[in-house]
């Protein structure tokens, strides 16, 4: 099956298996394929799958469709097997998962062909198809635009770390209304002195 295999950032090593007849590719999410990177336009280019054939069409892209370095002007061009194609700023590569020589070139032998189906059987278990054939590649740039309503693969926001707040004074417990030392004292010589004056108001008087 043929699939694309991102090999530039932030979408390296991601894969997108090419299951549709016509995929779309573009930053707006009603694509097939929706690249949410800013060099990408929210129509990119389409790519049909005729067989072991690949086709990949620009769709009057901003930045441009490449295919092995080769820009594509609202056209179409075909791309083999590990031949890169570049959308915008992002750079992928075609794995058709067939020998990338000629027939006449040399001839596939049993063992080779036994390691080839291994290898492609180790790369489905490591990235599984996906429930649907529709995808959203998410940009690190591109996060927070009000163009992306769907976005996937958001990293997780890091905890605010707790300020530990300084302890608080203790205050010193006073009784309310206990009077201190002093002022008993001078209260009670208060006392002893108005006694002994109404005393003398007393035995003076006789």
């Amino acid at each position: 099956m043929p699939k694309l295999i991102f090999t530039s950032e932030p979408f390296a090593g991601r894969v997108y298996d090419l299951t549709l007849e016509k995929t779309t590719i573009g930053r707006g999410d009603q694509n097939t394929l929706a690249l949410h990177d800013p060099s990408v336009s929210l129509a990119h280019c389409e790519i049909l799958v005729h067989g072991p054939e690949v086709i990949v069409r620009d769709l009057g892209s901003a930045n441009g469709t490449f295919v092995n370095g080769m820009r594509l002007d609202d056209q179409q061009c075909q791309i083999k097997s590990d031949q890169t194609v570049r959308f915008g700023s992002v750079e992928a590569r075609l794995d058709l998962g067939v020998p990338t020589w000629d027939d006449t070139a040399s001839e596939e032998t049993a063992v080779f062909a036994m390691r080839r189906t291994m290898r492609d059987q180790r790369r489905e278990e490591k990235n599984p198809k996906p429930a649907s054939a529709s995808a959203t590649f998410e940009s690190d740039a591109n996060l927070g635009s009000t163009e992306t309503d769907h976005t996937v693969l958001l990293p997780r926001a890091s905890l605010p770390e707790k300020i530990a707040t300084p302890p608080r004074p203790e205050k010193s417990e006073v009784a309310p209304g206990k009077p201190s030392r002093n002022v008993a004292v001078w209260m009670a010589v208060a006392f002893v002195l108005g006694l002994a004056f109404l005393l003398w108001l007393i035995w003076g008087r006789k």
